[in-house]
């Protein structure tokens, strides 16, 4: 008991000397605003005829889809603040999609709190990490090429266990810990801690090995950020270590001058396990995107590509590789319409059955309204 209180008492002078004595007194309710978007998508997509029908004949089942498809993504976005006597903002976000697929779970994406002042960023709850935050990536206009975009048009084959992303973050939304401090000279350093990214309690997670393993995730993200006159330089390296005995690493950079922008990235996730390194369990993987985009008034085109391989098997990997041709239109403030053409071509590296690869083109159409 006596020692419940002394940790209690400690607690409670760090608050008030991070927070100051009188925080709780002085602080306004927090007020909620609201925010978003809406966008309303229709596309029209086709797919290998080998890997509709499975090798074989058509018999109307399986992968065959229908060409024309419509697609909505709408998120409520609810968020408050409040600045204490101290100079700390408190703040909360909580994402709520409004477009949940049918059989779905949840439909709160992020739900975090974050304290902000001169010590830089911490946020605490469900909320992507540090290294997903501060990253740069190619210039994407319309629908990118990555992430899944086109997977709505164009068959991801499920033997195909390559992604083409360069994100290194794979905690994703899970409750985590994370910290950006200020930037000083264009720098600046995240780090995120997330002791489980496959638990969906509030359990302590599970520590049996890689046969209970709850995949802790903790990351660290340099970033650099500078503006000189009308042109811009972005970059980041960010490093992740996983539970499973898993790191990866990545490094992006951007730069912009006048209406061009060049970027591009680089992934790479290294397996720690020798027994499964070269089989088709293996995690070792790799992924790049380059891309070039030109703003000329309310326009903006660009074009990008994006890559990924994953190990499967002892000498095949499966691979993502996709490429986009995007323009983009300010139809008014807040209103943005898009179009997009998608090739993307998914190959299974073992030797399979016929139907494993895939490969398709897409032509996606946007309009996109933030409020």
């Amino acid at each position: 008991m006596k020692k419940f209180l002394y940790s209690t008492t400690a607690l409670a002078v760090a608050g008030t000397l991070v927070f100051g004595a009188d925080a709780n007194a002085a602080a306004k309710p927090i007020k909620i605003g609201v925010g978003g978007f809406m966008t309303a998508e229709w596309g029209y997509g086709s797919n290998d005829g080998t890997f509709e029908t499975g090798g074989g004949n058509d018999t109307g089942a399986g992968d065959r889809r229908a060409s024309l498809n419509n697609v909505q993504d709408s998120e409520i976005l609810f968020s408050g603040s409040s600045k204490l006597d101290s100079g700390v903002t408190v703040s909360i976000t909580i994402q709520l999609e409004a477009d949940q697929a049918v059989g779905a779970g949840t439909q709160i994406d992020e739900s975090y709190m974050k304290l902000t002042g001169a010590f830089g960023d911490l946020r605490l709850g469900h909320t992507t990490g540090p290294a997903s935050v501060l990253k740069h990536t190619a210039p994407y206009v319309g629908v990118a090429p990555d992430g899944g975009g086109s997977a709505n048009y164009i068959s991801a084959p499920a033997s195909v266990t390559a992604a083409n992303s360069t994100n290194v973050t794979s905690s994703g939304d899970a409750n985590k810990i994370m910290y950006i401090s200020p930037r000083s000279g264009g720098l600046a350093v995240g780090f995120g801690y997330t002791p489980s990214s496959t638990a969906n309690s509030n359990l302590a997670p599970t520590t049996g090995g890689n046969a209970a393993d709850g995949s802790e995730v903790i990351e660290a993200v340099l970033s650099f950020e500078t503006t000189m006159g009308t042109s811009s330089v972005q970059a980041d390296i960010a490093a992740e270590q996983r539970s499973n005995n898993t790191q990866a690493y990545r490094a992006g950079a951007k730069v912009a001058t006048g209406g061009v922008t060049i970027g591009g990235s680089l992934f790479k996730r290294v397996e720690g396990a020798d027994s499964i390194k070269n089989t088709a369990s293996s995690n070792e993987a790799h992924s790049y995107d380059l891309g070039v985009s030109y703003t000329m008034g309310a326009y903006t085109f660009g074009i990008a590509k994006a890559y990924g391989e994953r190990d499967d098997g002892a000498v095949t990997n499966d691979e993502e590789s996709a490429y986009s041709i995007g323009m983009s239109y300010a139809i008014d403030t807040g209103v943005t319409g898009t179009l997009t053409f998608i090739h993307a071509d998914y190959n299974d590296g073992a030797a399979g059955a016929a139907g494993d690869n895939n490969d398709g083109e897409a032509l996606i159409g946007q309009i996109k309204v933030s409020f």
